[in-house]
């Protein structure tokens, strides 16, 4: 079993049919499968085998998903790497992952030392020494592909799937998205972040990607506008640009909004659907798991709610036990289905030692209402205590952004000794904008609970993310 099937079962399915549309022209499945040969046929001859690690880099478009096909048909175990990885975060991932190889389209940035370059096809492997020739994550049978969480909260932690888990993955994935045959998907995420239930999953069933120039609110309005997709699949800050355009450019009515990566504050939500018509629909998704929660099934009015529990997967809140709450009691959220992750890696822990009676902790707090609707109030780990009260960055942040002015915003808290903690919130302006941070503690006050109005009102010039655009949170400053 290995999921280069999808390929070539599509290339033989719909051979002329569009697999990828970028602003240079129109690959089809049969095309797509051409290049992903060759590149399987340059790593073969760099040396690359069956079991050996194989990064990838390389921009959204023809050459990351012909790479990534080309990988996993040489039999490597493939780690998409974003291009735009700080030189310390990749040589963290090279010390925890013995990459044999980096196969890429020209954008990796950074030199390796003692490599060997072989070029075909318009791609490079830089194959490096004999030392990293090893079989990577050897615990898991026919191991198909690494990816590093986030770590919005500390270090990030190298996942791995198999084949297996990879096909059982994306067949409960096409259910949730409800995509079928022959749509299409405006793509606007970093490929690097988002393969599996995405891009393989695609490919799988036949579905086109359409990819604007850049990621600019105008050029995804006038992609969609030309192409008018099925889907348009983004995340809470693509949202917020789409939001602030100017442009009078529409969204086709015709097409669904998904907004995924991170939790979409209600007030965007509202605001994106008085402006378009188009109400989000919302999709919780983890590398560990997959695509557990949604509201695309309900079509839930509620903007705070993620949804529901999606086709073959369940959800539970349980306590610090592990027991289940009822309806209505904050706890931890906890997943589990089909194609749950393999295991870790650095150190290797397999995901029977790490999931409780098979759920999955994801490490939010949510509660569930009597409908099964899930509302994640903020991460175990960046909860703020204010004198015994637990406080929620992201209910603050949600707050903060819909004031108008700013662009960002993040929330964390201060230890006092005595009396817990203080919140402090960062706010970034929009560009040409000045924040009067009086008015907005006079808006927050309107607006929170008095434990929860930030202590410390902070301009700043921006705020740090991890490489896939989530808040780098600050934990006990």
């Amino acid at each position: 079993m290995n999921a280069y099937s999808f390929l070539t079962t599509a290339a033989s399915q719909w051979p002329n049919r569009a697999a990828i549309i970028t602003p240079d022209g129109s690959t089809s499945f049969g095309e797509l499968l051409e290049r992903a040969e060759d590149a399987k046929c340059a790593l073969f001859e760099a040396g690359v085998r069956p079991g050996m690690g194989l990064g990838l880099v390389a921009k959204n478009g023809v050459e990351f998903v012909a790479g990534l096909f080309a990988g996993l048909a040489s039999g490597a175990v493939v780690m998409p790497i974003s291009a735009h990885l700080r030189a310390q975060e990749l040589t963290r991932m090279l010390e925890l992952v013995p990459l044999a190889a980096i196969l890429h389209d020209g954008s990796f940035l950074h030199e390796l030392p003692r490599t060997t370059l072989h070029e075909r096809a318009g791609m490079l492997v830089a194959m490096r020494s004999r030392e990293h020739h090893l079989r990577v994550a050897p615990g898991v049978p026919n191991a198909s592909v690494i990816r590093f969480t986030s770590g919005t909260t500390g270090s990030s932690k190298g996942v791995v799937l198999s084949h297996q888990t990879v096909f059982e993955r994306s067949a409960a994935a096409i259910e949730g998205l409800r995509l079928v045959s022959g749509d299409s998907v405006l793509w606007v995420l970093p490929m690097a972040y988002h393969f599996v239930v995405s891009i393989l999953t695609y490919v799988r069933y036949g579905i086109t990607l359409v990819i604007p120039p850049n990621e600019s609110p105008d050029e995804i309005l006038s992609t969609a506008a030309e192409h008018s997709p099925t889907m348009l699949y983004a995340d809470p800050s693509t949202v917020q640009s789409l939001i602030r355009s100017e442009s009078a450019a529409r969204l086709p009515h015709s097409t669904r909004v998904v907004s995924t990566s991170s939790g979409l504050y209600p007030q965007h939500a509202e605001s994106f659907e008085r402006r378009f018509g188009i109400r989000i629909e919302q999709l919780y998704g983890l590398f560990e798991v997959g695509l557990p929660i949604g509201s695309i099934k309900t079509g839930s009015s509620n903007f705070s709610s993620l949804g529901s529990a999606l086709p073959r997967y369940e959800v539970a809140i349980l306590d610090t036990s592990g027991h289940a709450l009822p309806p209505g009691h904050l706890g931890s959220l906890a997943v589990r289905g089909p194609g749950l992750f393999d295991a870790y890696l650095a150190p290797y822990r397999p995901a029977s030692e790490v999931l409780v009676h098979g759920w999955f902790l994801t490490g939010d707090l949510a509660v569930q209402d009597y409908d099964g609707c899930v509302t994640v109030k903020g991460r175990e780990k960046s909860v703020i205590n204010v004198a015994g009260n637990k406080v929620f960055p992201e209910e603050i942040e949600g707050v903060i952004s819909s004031f108008p002015g700013v662009h960002a915003c993040r929330v964390y808290g201060v230890e006092r000794p005595e009396s817990g903690e203080l919140v402090v919130a960062e706010v970034v302006p929009q560009d040409g904008e000045s924040v009067d941070t009086s008015a907005l503690a006079a808006y927050l006050t309107q607006r929170l609970s008095a434990h929860k109005i930030p202590s410390a009102l902070r301009l700043v010039s921006n705020i740090e993310r991890t490489d896939s655009g989530k808040i780098r949170r600050v934990i006990n400053a």
